[in-house]
């Protein structure tokens, strides 16, 4: 409390008239704080409450995970918080300008119907986001993911696929029919996706889809590690999680999938 707040509050006339109520009213401003220090989980993130900021990512890769499936539940329940500090945007860009500290990557589908920082609930700052239709990263994409897991220290990529994803769509309705103009790159960066997902006797096309897109991001995430020796190294080493996962357009809800593994036989997915 600054001075002037200090005697506009009256404090001064009931220091000067009752001396021995400064160390009751110097406790009373210490406990909350102190309280609140004490009640926080260690290497758990807290939404900010209003005049904060974050910027400090989690402790580990497990309590990365942990913070966007809290903030994914309360985008699915309508609570969002950290999304919602609109009145805090100067203050945050303010720190930012000084520098990010992302706690994941997600490599996203390039979606309009797909918004990271709205579907984990997160402010700006905390995700390092690579978007590319078909959630399916190329070298430049790849690069992008290890820049930052190498030089921001992010301890978790998620390749995030989701419902209705147009890309995969195109992909299976050709059925290896060249795609036109540039889209054959869809096919290329799926390529063996059909082969390994063939459609089952009497699977509805809807169903059909569910899975390719399931598929995808599976063998998305496994051909990003399989393809760069820096995420692989860190996977091996317990310093980074791979995550597929699909977001249901419909409910909102995040489905976690298997986590990538630093294998060294990978079959290459592309």
């Amino acid at each position: 409390m600054k001075p002037c707040e200090f005697l506009s509050l009256g404090y001064y006339k009931l220091i000067i008239k009752e001396p021995m109520s400064l160390p009751l009213f110097l406790v009373s401003l210490l406990l909350p704080a102190l309280a609140q220090t004490l009640g926080q989980p260690s290497g758990q993130a807290s939404a900010p409450a209003a005049g904060q900021v974050a910027v400090v990512p989690p402790a580990s890769a497990e309590a990365v995970l942990e913070e966007l499936k809290a903030g994914n539940k309360r985008f699915v329940d309508g609570r969002r918080t950290r999304s919602l500090l609109s009145s805090e945007d100067p203050k945050l860009r303010e720190t930012l300008a000084r520098g990010q500290n992302p706690c994941a990557v997600i490599i996203a589908c390039s979606d309009s119907r797909v918004g990271d920082n709205f579907i984990f609930d997160q402010e700006l700052g905390r995700l390092f986001t690579i978007r590319q239709a078909g959630n399916s990263p190329d070298l430049q994409a790849i690069a992008s993911a290890e820049y930052a897991v190498e030089y921001l220290g992010c301890q978790v990529v998620m390749v995030l696929a989701h419902t209705s994803c147009g890309a995969v769509k195109a992909v299976a309705d050709a059925k290896g029919t060249p795609l036109p103009g540039n889209l054959w790159a869809f096919q290329a960066a799926m390529a063996g996706l059909l082969e390994a997902t063939p459609r089952q006797p009497k699977e509805e096309h809807l169903s059909y889809y569910r899975r390719l897109e399931r598929v995808n991001a599976m063998r998305q995430a496994k051909a990003l590690v399989h393809r760069s020796e820096l995420l692989r190294a860190k996977v091996a080493s317990g310093k980074l999680k791979v995550v597929p996962a699909v977001y249901d357009l419909v409910s909102g809800k995040v489905i976690f999938l298997e986590e990538a593994q630093a294998e060294p036989e990978l079959a290459q997915a592309h």
